[in-house]
């Protein structure tokens, strides 16, 4: 069951995070090859979840259409939306053990931008601190430490973190939100920040590294 509609987002305390697995660490996942298949899968919304899975709408580019008649395991095309010659939207059955993660916590929401291309998958999440925790636990025990983390700029702003950071880093940070570095897509460079606040890039890369790893470590305890 989805949260209460009637419930503000402040009071849910919901926050983003997103997750970079390169294709070599999650060698061991059973979806890794459909980069051989289609040059970009991308999340565009979940449609119901169910027993074996997530029925959801994709986003797929591909070089040769007949690909989309292939078996794909994991990711089960069940209907063909829409098609060109290179891309198409399509409705499919995602059974994999990460698609299998949502589809047992209802606290935490596969969303877009989500992407699986030739580079890995990037996937980004929405829901509460418990439920991005156990998010971060489940993939974890998949492939091991082998992912990065980077959370959105509503759950940087999240004032229980504000105590945390020295007031450098606070400052850094809030500068960075504001230019909208933790947007999607992305509002500016680390340079732009250090123009603005007439700094080397080099500490704000070095501030918002060490926000960003106290800020993550906090969620997991």
């Amino acid at each position: 069951m989805a949260p209460d509609a009637t419930t503000g987002s402040s009071d849910l305390n919901l926050r983003y995070m997103q997750v970079d697995v390169s294709l070599d660490n999650g060698s061991n996942l059973p979806g890794v090859g459909l980069p051989n298949s289609f040059q970009v899968c991308e999340f565009v919304t979940l449609l119901q979840r169910n027993k074996d899975g997530l029925i959801c709408y994709m986003r797929v580019e591909f070089n040769n259409p007949e690909v989309l008649k292939d078996n794909h395991g994991v990711f089960e095309i069940l209907e063909i939306v829409s098609q060109n010659s290179h891309s198409a939207l399509v409705k499919v059955l995602a059974s994999g053990p990460i698609a299998l993660i949502f589809n047992t916590h209802e606290d935490a929401w596969w969303i877009s931008p989500t992407t699986l291309n030739h580079n890995g998958m990037i996937l980004t999440i929405r829901g509460t601190k418990e439920g991005l925790n156990r998010v971060r636990t489940e993939l974890s025990a998949l492939i091991g430490n082998k992912f990065s983390v980077k959370l959105g700029s509503e759950s940087l702003q999240s004032p229980e973190f504000s105590d945390l950071l020295p007031k450098k880093q606070r400052i850094v940070l809030d500068k960075a939100i504001e230019m909208g570095y933790y947007s999607r897509p992305r509002g500016c460079t680390q340079r732009d920040i250090a123009e603005a606040m007439s700094i080397k890039q080099a500490t704000v890369s070095e501030h918002l590294q060490s926000a960003e790893s106290k800020i993550i470590h906090s969620m997991s305890h």
